[in-house]
């Protein structure tokens, strides 16, 4: 399994997505598989529109800078401690 964002079939939005009513937005591109998108779009098909479209074959993704934070990380961001 690869978690390329070039190889990778399912690539989200930049940011921190919520993808179960009630879960914490949690999921970012550096921390979800294909196959976990996979499962969750099955469950939860309205999820659909936090994913990038893929470009045609042989397209360019453009890259972002956006790093994907664990729960400490955020937390020591916004002043708090863990």
């Amino acid at each position: 399994m690869t978690n390329d964002t070039i190889t990778k079939k399912y690539t989200l939005k930049p940011g921190l997505h919520q993808f179960a009513p009630g879960s914490a937005a949690v999921h970012c591109n550096d921390n979800l598989s294909d196959e976990e998108a996979e499962w969750y779009l099955q469950r939860y098909p309205h999820i659909a529109k936090l994913f990038a479209s893929r470009p045609p074959e042989g397209g360019v993704i453009k890259q972002t800078d956006y790093k994907c934070k664990t729960k400490a990380e955020d937390t020591l961001d916004k002043g708090g401690s863990v």
